[in-house]
């Protein structure tokens, strides 16, 4: 076989090779632009991205925002299993009550609305809502894959037949029982 027959019968291995080379040349390049410089640097993420999220201004509240004008509920929860749950992890995020609380400070009259009942979706678009229902106590009580061992969780047929709730499939049925900021019986 000549150089020519040869190139000539290969041309479109040829060309495959070319378009692999530049294809992958092209994937670095666009890979280069993409990628932001601090990842991998301390591991398969982007480092600065704590650095980005702690310079964002958060929606969270802290509790000392809501314990300003609820200041019962810090007695309530002093001492007690919750006290380290923070608020918004029970009543939403509460970015609107916040603000129309402020505004009832400086405007006496202002019309603060109720919270709302919750509608059970952990990504839900609710400001604030209240919590007697036991899907919300569930949330963090019902036994799952992964929860540390020592953590409060309960088997709730279990628990509600062996406590003898009246009413068991009640979304309210744990507040039979259990105080939402202080849960001993």
């Amino acid at each position: 076989m000549s150089l020519r027959e040869f190139v000539r019968d290969s041309a479109h291995l040829w060309l495959l090779l070319v378009l692999i080379i530049a294809g992958g040349v092209g994937f670095l390049l666009v890979r280069a632009r993409l990628v932001p410089a601090s990842y991998g640097a301390t591991g398969p993420y982007r480092a600065a991205a704590l650095d980005d999220l702690a310079a964002k201004p958060s929606r969270w509240h802290s509790d000392q925002t809501c314990l300003e004008c609820h200041q019962n509920v810090a007695e309530e929860r002093k001492d007690s299993l919750h006290e380290a749950v923070r608020c918004f992890h029970c009543h939403g995020v509460g970015t609107e009550h916040v603000k129309l609380a402020n505004l009832a400070k400086k405007t006496p009259g202002t019309e603060i609305p109720k919270a709302e009942k919750w509608d059970g979706d952990f990504l839900t678009k609710i400001d604030l809502f209240i919590t007697k229902d036991k899907a919300t106590c569930l949330a963090c009580h019902q036994a799952a894959v992964g929860m540390p061992a020592d953590f409060k969780k309960i088997d709730p047929v279990q628990h509600l037949e062996d406590q003898g709730a009246s009413e068991p499939h009640s979304p309210e049925v744990c507040s039979e029982c259990h105080a939402g900021h202080n849960t001993a019986p």
